[in-house]
Formats: C-alpha cells, sequence, structure tokens
C-alpha cells in the first residue's frame, strides 16, 4: 500500500461511515451476494441482519475526492487495509456492495 502521505482512504472514510446500513437494507443480487459472501466465509451463524454494508459507485467516490483515480485508489486502500470487503461487484454504472469489516465474531459453541 501506498505510503500515510499517499494514503487517500482518510479523505473517503469519513463520508463511507456516514452511508453505511445494515446488510438487510440490500435487495435483489445484492442481497443474494452478501448470503453468498457469508456462505463462503463459512458464516453460517450470520445474517444479513448481523452485517454492515456499504453501496460504493466509483463516481460517487470520485465526486467526494474530486478526482477519478484518487476514488480508485482510496476504494482500493480501504480494502487492502481491511475495511471493506468487495461483496458484489456492481454492473457498469451501479454501485458495487462491500461488507464493512470485521465482521461480528463468532459466537463459541455453548457447553454440552
Amino acid at each position: 500500500m501506498n505510503g500515510r502521505r499517499n494514503a487517500t482512504w482518510p479523505h473517503l472514510w469519513p463520508e463511507v461511515v456516514g452511508i453505511v446500513k445494515g446488510g438487510d437494507s440490500l435487495h435483489g443480487k445484492e442481497l443474494t451476494a452478501l448470503h453468498d459472501y457469508l456462505v463462503s466465509c463459512g458464516r453460517f451463524d450470520l445474517t444479513a441482519s448481523d452485517v454492515q454494508a456499504v453501496q460504493l459507485s466509483h463516481d460517487w467516490a470520485a465526486g467526494v475526492l474530486a478526482h477519478a483515480q484518487r476514488a480508485k485508489r482510496a476504494i482500493a486502500q480501504l480494502q487492502e487495509i481491511g475495511l471493506l470487503e468487495l461483496v458484489f461487484k456492481g454492473e457498469k454504472g451501479h454501485a458495487s456492495v462491500y461488507a464493512v469489516m470485521p465482521l461480528p465474531p463468532e459466537e463459541p459453541e455453548p457447553p454440552p
């Protein structure tokens, strides 16, 4: 990842936090993708309502940062440092869905 002086994610993150929502507010393909993501992570104990998600488009991020390349870099950095994980890649012109990390901790098995 870029050095601290070149990091763009700190400029985008406060705006992203403002649009985080519960995973159960997703619909259609996005909700199905979140369910599939949880299954692929082996998190059968979680439902969409347990996960925070954010729908981000590069155009929106570019508007926030006033530069398309900085927006792309900031979103990539948020994934690299572990704050977001891609759940569903948006089709052209539509937002992608990201899970806000970390996922809730796994509950220990109850004693026998």
